[in-house]
Order: structure tokens, then sequence, then C-alpha cells
């Protein structure tokens, strides 16, 4: 396979010149161009997908064997999503990432999720440089990690810009941002980003860039009024190729014209390390983009060694079986959908349930960007539940009025019928949706949820509240105050767009997600998950009516 493999790679190669031309602004093709070409391998979205690693090192070390002008960068959101870098913090993806060796990498936003002081201590872990021009600390107005870094091959010089997207402080916990008295002390430039973008653009091509490649974090999917990389590339100039995350998109190659009607290639791997892509800057100077399938892939018996030992000192502390599953409970579609984030689930059910219960709360909301993977079938170990829970997040309490709960719903739902992770999977509770009506949700000046429009139509309405004592769903008053149960990454640190920023917290560090959804499957349950969680309840229905 890996002869084949090489094959490939080599007639790719050696048809790479049917990319795009260098954009403006660069200097003359010749004699600037190595006698070889310059291969990038990237990836992005990887979610600690471990297994890709040994494959990913495969594949570049084929290339090497064509080419001595060989990078490999990643563009985001490598450190969270899964066991091996929950328990570590994200330390043993680095340690990981080092052992395959990386050159460049940019930041996604769930780098970001076990804090700043955290980030710092992976990203000085980290051998490769970490880039990002749109980090700024406010305090001492300058940039956290360096723009961009620009790497030679033979005479060439390409520069490496990192772009995050701007929606990080409210799709991670917003308090990360903040000093202790909640001033705001990193800001990702929303509003002077394309301006200061171009500027870090321009400023690598002063340096001596031939080539400016983007590693961005913006993803290709509009989300409200932040950057996409769409949007990006049309109002910049001077970048030959954005390589993009967090949309999870596969995106093999594309042209999308600049500022001036120029081509950009565009290309996205997907995620969890479904692809493996490939730029190449060809001997003629043209570029071109191309996703390898990683399934199949013969794999670097090194790095898959290294990455099994590190999966068992991770996984042995967690084969308990905590019970077992016979009902399908999914959070994607085989499409790849992640149906937790738009709608109603048995999986979102089970969870939601777990938190009502043990805390013994009128309601309990979950958010759908929190439950990350499907329940399998037969016996349920624990790490099977630090799978579906994986950013670690504490069980929380609070109280609200009927109203509040109300206007957090309509936050919940805005983005409809567009997936979001701050979609809420319920407990205690049911509601109807119509998405055609337009969002009544009132964003401040920082991102998060300010209001409801008091004279805007609602999108939720018929909303009943099940009464602890006899199981009746009632009308939900709106005066009456209800306990609710939560993460503290939505009850605490203002997370899913700060919808509960109203709710008065209760008890706090009430255990571990996982523990709680562990304790209703065994105590609750009996250790056996089945019905009614075989199929959806209506605690959501959608209505276009």
């Amino acid at each position: 396979m890996r002869n084949w493999l090489s094959i490939g790679i080599i007639l790719w190669l050696m048809t790479c010149c049917a990319g795009c031309e260098k954009s403006e602004g660069q200097k003359p093709l010749l004699p600037d161009i190595p006698e070889e070409p310059i291969v990038i391998v990237y990836e992005n979205d990887v979610h600690c997908a471990v297994e890709g690693y040994a494959q990913l090192a495969a594949v570049r070390d084929s290339i090497m064997k064509e080419t001595p002008y060989v990078s490999t960068v990643s563009c985001g959101d490598f450190v969270q999503g899964g066991l091996v870098g929950n328990i570590s913090q994200g330390e043993y993806i680095v340690d990981i990432m080092n052992r395959v060796g990386y050159d460049v990498v940019t930041l996604g936003n769930h780098e970001f999720d076990y804090g700043m002081e955290q980030l710092f201590r992976l990203t000085e872990r980290l051998n490769a440089t970490a880039v990002c021009a749109n980090l700024r600390d406010m305090r001492m107005e300058r940039s956290m990690f360096a723009p961009y870094h620009i790497i030679r091959y033979g005479q060439t010089d390409v520069a490496f810009v990192g772009l995050l997207t701007t929606s990080t402080p409210t799709s991670t916990s917003p308090l990360t941002y903040q000093d202790e008295e909640g001033n705001i002390i990193y800001t990702f430039m929303k509003e002077e980003f394309y301006h200061h973008a171009q500027q870090q653009i321009d400023a690598a091509r002063a340096k001596g860039a031939d080539y400016v490649v983007v590693l961005s974090h913006l993803g290709d999917i509009p989300d409200e009024d932040n950057p996409t990389s769409l949007t990006f590339i049309a109002q910049t100039t001077g970048v030959d190729v954005v390589l993009d995350g967090h949309s999870h998109s596969v995106i093999p190659d594309t042209l999308i014209m600049n500022a001036t009607g120029n081509p950009v290639q565009l290309s996205s791997t997907g995620t969890e390390f479904q692809h493996i892509g490939l730029l190449s800057i060809g001997t003629d100077g043209k570029v071109s983009t191309r996703l390898i399938p990683t399934e199949g892939q013969e794999g670097n018996t090194e790095i898959q060694t290294y990455v099994d030992e590190i999966k068992d000192k991770v996984f042995e502390s967690g084969m308990k079986t905590v019970g077992k599953n016979t009902v399908t409970l999914n959070a994607t579609d085989e499409e790849g959908n992640r149906l937790v984030r738009l709608q109603e689930m048995p999986l979102g059910n089970l969870c939601a349930d777990a938190f009502c219960h043990v805390l013994g709360t009128d309601v309990a909301l979950i958010n759908g960007g929190g439950i990350r993977t499907d329940m399998p079938l037969g016996e349920v170990t624990y790490n099977h539940l630090l799978a579906i829970f994986p950013f670690g997040n504490t069980a929380c309490t609070a109280t609200l009025s009927g109203q509040q709960l109300a206007d957090a719903l309509e936050v919940a739902v805005k983005l409809l019928p567009e997936e979001n992770g701050s979609f809420m999977q319920v407990s205690g509770m049911r509601f109807m949706v119509n998405p055609q009506l337009p969002s009544p949700v009132v964003l401040g000046n920082d991102g998060l949820f300010s209001h409801v429009s008091p004279t805007a139509p609602r999108r939720v309405s018929h909303i009943y509240i099940r009464c602890k004592e006899s199981g009746e769903y009632l009308p939900l008053d709106p005066k009456r105050i209800y306990t609710l149960a939560s993460f503290d990454y939505v009850l605490k640190e203002l997370g899913s767009d700060g919808m509960l920023r109203y709710a008065t917290l209760t008890k706090d560090n009430l255990g571990l997600d996982a523990e709680i959804l562990a304790t209703y499957i065994g105590q609750y349950l009996g250790g056996t998950i089945g019905a009614p969680y075989d199929s959806v309840e209506g605690r959501i229905v959608i209505s276009y009516e």
C-alpha cells in the first residue's frame, strides 16, 4: 500500500502545476523556486483522534523520499474532544505531536478549554511554532503569539499566518478572557479583524515571504457576524492559500477570489483525521491542494507504538464497567451531522435526566456541544462516559424565574435550523419551537446574551414544566422560581452565549459530569439503559406553523 501511495504522490507532485498562480505582490517565480517541490502536510480539527497521527507521519515520510522540502502543520482544535486530551489537559496530545514532528500550528477555540495558563503551558511544551495573529493581551497591548512564522525551503520563503475565530469567547468559557473583576483582558480583534490580518500579511511580505499560507481556524460556514475563511479571503490580498478549520468541512481544493479578483486556494480536511491534506508548491511556482483519505493508510510504526503507550495509560484507569446499554444512543447521524446540536435526541435526554434526577432539580439543561460522541451498545465503561463528556465539566445547580428560563430557551434555539453547540437537551420540560420566526434574542457588546426583544415574536412557545410530585406537565409560570441543573461551563463560566447569566448559582462542584451520568445509570436505572431512551419523547417539538 505504501508503494502505491508513493506512486500516487509522485504523480501528483508532477502534475501540481495545475494549481493557481502566485498572488500579487510576490517575487518573480525564478530563480527562487527550488528544484524539488515544497509540500506542506496539513490537518485540522483532529479533536484527539490520536490514531491518525501514525498515518500522517507515514504519508509525510513517503513524501520526504521525493523532496526534502516538507513541513507538517495544524489548523487547530487538537487538544480537546477525547479521553487522551481530557485526562492530561492536552499534554498527551502535545507529546504525540512532538513525536510526530510538527513545524507550525495555529490555535483553535478548543485549545482554550483548559484555561489560559494551561494554554500557555501547552504551547511552551509544543516543539512547533504556534502562530495566532488576532489574540491580543489588552493590558500589555501586544500579541500573545507570533502572528506568522517564515520557513525557508532552498531559496524560497513561505510565511504561515495564524488566524483564530472571533467567536472563541462565546464558544468556550468567557471567564477565561477576564480578570478577577470581570474586565476583558484578551481580545480576538473582531472589530479590526480584516485590517489587522492584512497588516500581518503585508508584514510577512515585507520580511521577504514569497508565499503566504494562512493557517485558519475560521470555518467556511456563516456564524453570525464573525469572520469566516470566505469573508477573510474576499476582503484581503496577498494570500496564496488558506488551510481552514473550525467548520469540519471537507474541501479538497477550491478557488475563492480575493479583494482584487485574484484566486486564493482554500482547503480543509474535515475532522478527526478524515483526511490528510497535502499542499504543493510546484517547481514552476504554482500551488495545489489534495486530500488523502486517512482510513486504510499504513501507519508509522514508531508513532503508532508511542500512541498505544499513551492510550494504555489513559484507558487503564477507566475500564470499570458502570452498566450496559440496550438501545441506540447516537449524538450524530451516519453522515456525521451533530444532531444533539439541533434537535431532541435520546442520548441528550439521558444526559439531561442524569443531571435532573441525581441533583434533584425541577429542570436540567445540557448544551449539545458538550455531548461529543455516541453511547455504545453493550457494556458501558467509565471511559465511554468520558468520551461522551470529554470536557471535564462539573455539575452545578441554580435558581431562576420561569421568565428567565423562557428567555434562556430562546438563546438555545436562536440559530435553528442551523446546528449550534448552545442548543440545549432538556429534562423536566417540554416546549415548541418555530425556526421560521426571526430570533428575538439581543446580544450585548460582549457577544453574550443581553435580553429578549419585548416587541418581537418568540420562537419558543407552549412551555410546560414537569411537577416532581405528580409527574404532570404544567404550564410554565413566568413568576415562579425553578431549580435548575447544568454544567459549570453554562452556569458559572457564561458558556453557551451566557444564556444563564441571570440565574442564581446555589451549589457548585457537585461532581464531574461523567460521574453524574455513571451514578444515574447505576443507581437510578439499575445499571441498564433501555426504555424510555429507545426513542424521543416530544420534549422539543420543532414546528414550522
